[in-house]
């Protein structure tokens, strides 16, 4: 049942950890953007002083989750996950306690269309999170493939504190090396002594901070479903844009994973 290997662990804040997941038989072919779910058994031990559950799983029963995949498919020796410990959450309050060298459960099938397939290498992309939701992106920027030489990428990331702001190192290090690459990072409870940018994610659309050309940008939204339902509706009925399926391709991506 358990089928690979925790080999690293960023502990971000105690509500926010980046896992490393080494599968036994190998991590198979991917595209960025897709996930893959993870489990543990009920039996698995969960943080000291995690809620009571109201009603506590089998012992043997498989509890399983899906996850975005943060890491770039080029690395091909772990799968990374960008994961939030909810304290009652069945399976992070378990998770929440694994270290390198445990076992857990990650399905060998990767699965998922919120990818760039498709995309001509001369549009922009756009790539619009919260939280954990920034996970995606990274395996996106983290690809060479996807920097092609006439595209432009934003990265926006909202948070509610600035110590939420997990991989800003990474990200302000593309900063400094790639013209054609923008990070905007944004905390909606930042205290006042914060120089940074404060708000809502949808702020940076309202005040002009992102100019988006439909017919050349695609956005990809991921996140919090308040703002991923702000954020389609006025991308749709005031810049154009149409939400994109595999039945009838679009120029704005949407991801709705909780």
């Amino acid at each position: 049942m358990l089928n690979s290997t925790v080999v690293g662990r960023v502990d971000v804040t105690p509500e926010l950890m980046i896992l490393q997941v080494k599968p036994d038989a190998g991590v198979p072919p991917f595209q960025p953007g897709q996930y893959v779910a993870l489990g543990l058994p009920g039996s698995a031990p969960r943080y000291p002083g995690a809620p009571g559950e109201a009603e506590a799983p089998a012992a043997d029963k498989l509890i399983k989750r899906a996850y975005s995949i943060g890491s770039s498919p080029a690395v091909g020796e772990y799968f990374e996950f960008y994961i939030a410990i909810v304290p009652d959450g069945a399976l992070t309050s378990r998770l929440a306690v694994v270290k390198p060298g445990d076992r857990l459960f990650a399905q060998p099938k990767v699965t998922g269309t919120f990818t760039l397939e498709g995309i001509p290498d001369d549009h922009n992309l756009v790539l619009v999170s919260t939280g954990t939701g920034l996970a995606p992106f990274m395996s996106m920027i983290r690809t060479p493939t996807t920097w092609t030489s006439s595209r432009k990428i934003t990265i926006v990331h909202g948070v509610r504190y600035p110590q939420d702001f997990a991989y800003s190192d990474e990200l302000n290090s593309f900063v400094s090396q790639r013209a054609a690459f923008e990070y905007l990072p944004i905390a909606s409870r930042a205290p006042e002594s914060f120089s940074g940018r404060k708000g809502r994610v949808q702020a940076l659309f309202e005040d002009g901070s992102l100019q988006l050309n439909a017919a050349t940008d695609h956005v990809f939204l991921c996140g919090n479903p308040a703002m991923i339902d702000d954020l389609e509706r006025d991308l749709t009925t005031k810049l154009g844009y149409t939400v994109h399926s595999k039945k009838a391709p679009g120029n704005l991506h949407v991801e709705k994973y909780w």
